[in-house]
């Protein structure tokens, strides 16, 4: 029986909006304000043990496994942002500082955030039904969009409260209340680590949103704290207490509507990268009969994620062969990448020089030392057909490897097409690859 697919990284299909990949998303935009997969890292970087504080609820891809681990978030967020406001609106009232007020307000949003956090995953966690046959996973998306609002309006509020304050400022903080500001901002960042932890582990838009927010809230809480400590130094500059809530509540604005374009990116679906879809179409191709594939689409539900795709075969090949090839494909990419695939297949004339060409460097393309296949040339003769292709290899790779996958190339090749010899010229990568510079380009940077 046809297995897990070789030489394919099942973290492809997983990785969709991963930054490892570099190649899509939603959550690595150019135009953002900070260098978003650093900060997805910082949990590994600063904390090499972080990712250990999460409990092994078991497989992530399972929709129960993943609600366990977003109402977990959900909770250390509602404990946290409740300490961290409560503290925080008191500490406001004492020392009559706006700046410390719309912060602490910013945390009020946060426990409603939280909540509907909570929520979503209670939702999203729902089996599939009959008005809902792909699973409730995008629930995750359209709350991740109400969050991202109510960030925006929390922004809204700070200004509006900051303008209030401007004509007569007023605050009596000395250095023990940055002292306090401080100790919050290590909370906020506490939960922000934790909660881009969870997030890598689901890969969830929801919660890395989340995390986002928290951790905007303790560069807020840095900046008010700094305000707080000129404004002791310097009474004269009380007026800074009022400006600096009002470049808060902007900063907060320009952070929720960047999450509102991420979280809508993802809800509209967005288009697999390139690597991903040469790993399925890589799988695709293992299996016996299989011409070519094309049309490959990939639709995601939260952790649900949903393959469609179109497989050539012989036209001469009986409907129950193809039936089995359809199988078979929708098998190996079932156990590979944790998914539901969909095979539609496609029949196409068998001899058509082009389709067994393609076929071939299919073929070819499956080992793993072969980095492209490029100038395949096909020829009939009367004793059976020549086809002579250039295999692109890694430069570092020894003659007697080199040797062996031409072999190996060679024995997969005529167990499909017996009657054809096989010429193999292999080409060393070296870093200038004219005919095929894309991939020496990834190869290099694997």
């Amino acid at each position: 029986m046809l297995g897990i697919c070789n030489a394919v990284n099942p973290s492809y299909i997983y990785n969709l909006q991963s930054p490892n990949l570099q190649s899509s998303y939603i959550y690595n935009l150019k135009s953002s304000i900070y260098n978003r997969q650093s900060i997805i890292l910082l949990s590994d970087f600063i904390f090499p043990g972080f990712m250990a504080l999460l409990p092994d609820y078991g497989d992530t891809n399972d929709p129960n496994v993943r609600a366990k681990y977003g109402k977990l978030e959900a909770k250390v967020g509602l404990v946290g942002n409740t300490l961290v406001f409560v503290g925080k609106l008191l500490l406001a009232i004492m020392v009559a500082s706006v700046a410390i007020l719309g912060d602490s307000l910013n945390h009020l949003m946060d426990i409603v955030v939280s909540g509907v956090i909570l929520y979503s995953f209670i939702v999203a966690a729902k089996p599939a039904d009959v008005h809902h046959p792909y699973g409730h996973g995008r629930a995750e998306s359209i709350l991740a969009i109400i969050v991202s609002f109510l960030v925006i309006a929390m922004g809204v509020l700070v200004i509006h409260e900051a303008l209030s304050s401007l004509d007569s400022p007023s605050i009596s903080a000395d250095l023990s209340t940055v002292l306090l500001m401080l100790v919050f901002t290590a909370v906020k960042i506490f939960l922000a680590l934790f909660a881009f932890s969870v997030a890598r582990k689901i890969d969830s838009t929801a919660i890395r949103a989340d995390a986002w927010n928290h951790l905007s809230d303790s560069m807020i809480s840095i900046a008010v704290a700094v305000g707080v400590a000129i404004t002791v130094l310097f009474p004269a500059y009380k007026i800074l207490d009022p400006v600096l809530a009002i470049g808060i509540g902007l900063f907060v604005i320009v952070v929720g509507i960047k999450l509102v374009y991420d979280s809508a990116y993802s809800l509209m679906g967005n288009a697999p990268d390139k690597a991903t879809l040469e790993a399925v179409e890589k799988c695709a191709r293992q299996v016996p009969g299989v011409i070519n594939v094309h049309g490959i689409e990939i639709h995601e539900y939260g952790a649900f994620k949903a393959i469609n795709m179109h497989v050539r075969v012989a036209e001469t090949m009986g409907a129950k062969d193809a039936h089995e090839i359809a199988e078979n494909v929708e098998k190996a990419i079932r156990e590979t990448f944790k998914t539901r695939p969909l095979v539609h297949i496609d029949p196409v004339k068998r001899h058509c020089d082009q389709c067994e060409l393609d076929m071939i460097e299919g073929i070819a393309k499956t080992f793993s030392g072969v980095i492209s296949v490029h100038k395949a040339m096909l020829q009939h003769t009367g004793d059976g057909s020549i086809v002579d292709m250039h295999v692109l290899i890694d430069g570092k790779t020894s003659v007697e490897k080199g040797h062996k996958l031409v072999h190996d190339i060679m024995t997969k090749v005529n167990e499909t097409f017996p009657d054809h010899r096989i010429d193999i010229h292999l080409e060393p990568c070296t870093g200038n690859c004219p005919a095929c510079a894309e991939e020496c380009e990834r190869k290099g940077s694997a």
